[in-house]
């Protein structure tokens, strides 16, 4: 017998709008404080920021009902979204007195994620509760008292395995290897002698 377990998200436009402004001051923070925690927290918050929330709350105002789309199709679609809307945003900035710079940029899909959030939740609200979308995740944990000793052994195994995984993610993200620091501007003189100009 197992444990049927629900998770229901009905303000995931809400999370996602605090999670990007999260990421922002994240940002804002890093330019005064040079320091390899913020540095991959930045980037690990960075990467769903860019490659999935543009198209999840597009796909979210397309298509505010629960049957309209089915959860794996919203998810490859808010992948391949966000890849076509970013660069759209970086193109008409790039027609803009700004340009492609992080903060604009940074500002423009804060403004998108915003504004595509408030359409989806207007008009997730013209419909009845009970067909509105909200993710919604239902698993089965089963007993631990009822595997067998194999099961047991390799759900740890397994565990352990996710745990070290991320754990090396996170190392390998907060610290990158570090590349030769110094230059060298080799000037060849008309005598064939070679000056050395040492940087940094």
């Amino acid at each position: 017998m197992a444990i049927r377990k629900k998770i229901s998200l009905p303000k995931d436009l809400l999370y996602v709008n605090l999670f990007s402004w999260v990421l922002a001051a994240i940002i804002f923070l890093s330019n005064f404080e040079d320091g390899s925690s913020i540095g991959a927290l930045r980037i690990i918050l960075g990467l769903p920021f860019v490659l999935f929330f543009p198209g999840y709350t597009l796909i979210a105002a397309l298509f505010p009902g629960r049957g309209d789309l089915e959860g794996i199709e919203r998810v490859a679609l808010s992948f391949g979204l966000s890849i076509a809307v970013v660069p759209l945003l970086g193109l008409g900035l790039n027609y803009t007195p700004w340009g492609i710079r992080l903060a604009p940029i940074l500002i423009t899909l804060l403004v998108f994620i915003a504004g595509t959030s408030a359409l989806a939740f207007y008009r997730r609200n013209k419909l009845p509760v009970e067909m509105r979308f909200y993710p919604t995740f239902e698993f089965d944990l089963p007993l631990l008292r009822e595997l067998s000793r194999i099961d047991k052994v390799l759900s740890v195994f397994l565990a352990a395995a996710i745990v070290f995984a991320l754990g090396s993610a996170v190392y390998v993200v907060a610290t990158p290897k570090a590349g030769e620091r110094f230059t060298e501007f080799y000037i060849l003189g008309t005598k064939g002698r070679i000056f050395i100009v040492p940087g940094r």
